[in-house]
């Protein structure tokens, strides 16, 4: 299998890190191929060995080839997509992956002209991204709020459902976010599973 790597300044010093490239491919229907992406991950010089893919249908935010992917990941690696929205269906999903990325010690470059994180161009895009993504989630938690108290006023009672995917924990996972709580953090602080805090994070 050959090796594919890159290198990557850190910014405390003029010293380099050199780590293996990943690529990862995502659709987002059974229709759907990844023809077009596994191409120009290959030509970015990705070794087809490492490429991770999932194919998402409906509302599932189950990650079964990132959350492989991830397990292989070190500090220095770096994940290479074909555009940023392959991340996530939602600005705040996207930002989210970003997030458990960068806490991993990972890098991310997309082959999408314009998305690049390098440079004042790379600061201005997060920033965007965060305050896009503080917008959704303020929307979330809203919508949400505003949904109790119609059951309230109409006399609806809560029930518990199986689904972790409750109003409360919607809510709640929402508010741990927006507080820059990890995706790790959350999960330990509500006992859901990862799969359920993305869900939440895109609901």
């Amino acid at each position: 299998m050959s090796t594919t790597t890159v290198t990557k300044a850190t910014t405390e010093s003029t010293t380099t890190t050199t780590g293996y490239a990943f690529g990862y491919r995502r659709v987002s229907s059974v229709q759907q191929d990844y023809a077009r992406q596994t191409a120009a991950l290959v030509e970015a010089g990705i070794d087809p060995a490492r490429i991770f893919e999932d194919k998402l249908t409906g509302k599932t935010m189950d990650r079964p080839g990132f959350n492989a992917m991830l397990a292989q990941l070190r500090p220095g690696d770096v994940v290479v997509v074909s555009s940023l929205d392959r991340f996530g269906r939602t600005t705040t999903g996207i930002l989210s992956t970003i997030d458990e990325l960068t806490e991993h010690g990972v890098s991310i470059k997309s082959l999408k002209p314009g998305e690049s994180f390098d440079g004042i161009t790379g600061r201005l895009i997060l920033t965007v991204l965060a305050a896009i993504a503080e917008w959704e989630r303020a929307n979330t938690a809203e919508r949400a709020a505003d949904a109790r108290a119609a059951r309230k006023a109409q006399g609806i009672k809560a029930t518990r459902t199986k689904s972790a995917l409750t109003a409360e924990n919607i809510d709640t996972v929402t508010r741990l976010r927006a507080s820059g709580s990890t995706i790790a953090a959350i999960v330990a602080k509500t006992g859901m599973s990862r799969a359920s805090v993305y869900r939440a994070l895109d609901a």
